[in-house]
């Protein structure tokens, strides 16, 4: 009964083809390349500032490399074969020849590998570094010796080929058939479920489960309580300087660490609970490497849940420039010398 009336729900809400269509060019065209622009051109100036500032402190090491995975994940986001097969000409289909046909699904493959493990990468790593913040905090003397340059550069390894491996093996369950289609009367290419996700439909949903935790139940919660622990730490280090000091610019510091950290926590939690309910809601939203599109309204959600992460990837770099100051003049000093190196060019022809 349950799953009849979250059918008919789901038919009464759903889109004609039309209708998705536009719906899917306003997102896919306009709106999620927008943010993502402006999300590469925000993580290359954070990866630029942070290299700047040196590679031999383990959280610039940790900070790049989320800057990088997220704009690694809006790069293969955009990718052209994608856009060719979910909104140019009809949907959800290469209406190609056969070789470019094939050749559009490789590299669509390849990019939607980059675009899941980099999210993957993306949505652990924050919890790496919110762990090293809470040694800082709270063992500030032992930091040293329990985080190194080498242990962060092994770490962020590992997270990588984990998830690049977890996602070149969920690329099996997809597969690649040139046939005739009756409606548009040709031969044209569809990207489909393969005989080995069929043949292993337990695994499947194991897997799918263990994304779920490792990328959307485990890192936020980890994340949101140590930056709960690191504010209610650094406060208590606020009362206890005031209380020494008398006052004096005793709450300036600990306000502004607590501010960074809550804002990067609350965006982080809320796009992992965006993200996670495809788990809950199959009915209306999906992923397309482990399920199927349900409806026109599914395809629309799972881009809605793209342009989410995008405001996620693309954010950082606005807080780190707000609630930053070091960050921002670091930031202004350079964008200073790269203009007077520009004006010396320009006197100089």
């Amino acid at each position: 009964m349950v799953g009849s009336s979250a059918q008919e729900t789901t038919k009464r809400i759903d889109f004609s083809d039309t209708q998705t269509r536009l719906i899917l060019q306003i997102l896919i065209y306009g709106v999620i390349p927008s943010v993502s622009v402006l999300g590469i051109f925000g993580n290359m100036s954070s990866i630029w500032v942070l290299a700047r500032r040196g590679m031999q402190k383990c959280a610039n090491i940790m900070l790049i490399s989320l800057a990088l995975s997220d704009m690694n994940f809006l790069i293969g986001l955009n990718s052209i074969p994608r856009l060719i097969y979910d909104v140019i000409g009809d949907m959800d289909r290469f209406a190609y020849s056969y070789a470019l046909s094939y050749a559009l699904y490789i590299f669509y493959n390849l990019f939607h590998i980059v675009n899941y493990a980099s999210l993957g990468v993306s949505l652990t790593l924050p919890m790496f570094i919110t762990l090293e913040r809470l040694v800082a905090v709270f063992a500030p003397f032992h930091i040293q010796h329990v985080i190194t340059p080498f242990r962060t550069w092994l770490a962020i390894g590992l997270v990588n080929v984990f998830w690049y491996a977890f996602f070149i093996h969920m690329s099996f369950y997809l597969t690649f058939t040139y046939e005739y289609n009756t409606a548009l009367n040709v031969t044209v290419g569809f990207i489909g479920r393969s005989n080995y996700h069929y043949a292993n439909l337990r695994t499947v949903l194991a897997l799918e489960e263990i994304m779920s935790y490792l990328m959307m139940k485990i890192p936020p919660v980890f994340t949101l309580v140590g930056c709960v622990c690191i504010g209610v730490k650094v406060k208590m280090a606020s009362i206890s300087r005031l209380r020494l000091t008398s006052g004096y610019a005793a709450d300036e510091f600990p306000g502004r660490t607590t501010k960074i950290l809550l804002a990067v926590c609350v965006v982080y939690t809320v796009t992992c609970g965006i993200l996670s309910l495809p788990v809950h809601i199959p009915q209306y939203m999906y992923y397309t490497m482990t399920s199927d599109a349900p409806s026109n309204f599914s395809k629309i959600m799972y881009h809605v849940m793209n342009l989410v992460v995008c405001f996620n990837c693309s954010c950082n770099f606005v807080l780190y420039v707000g609630l930053n100051k070091n960050f921002r003049e670091t930031y202004k000093k350079l964008l200073w010398r790269c203009w007077q190196r520009k004006q010396n060019k320009s006197c100089a022809i």
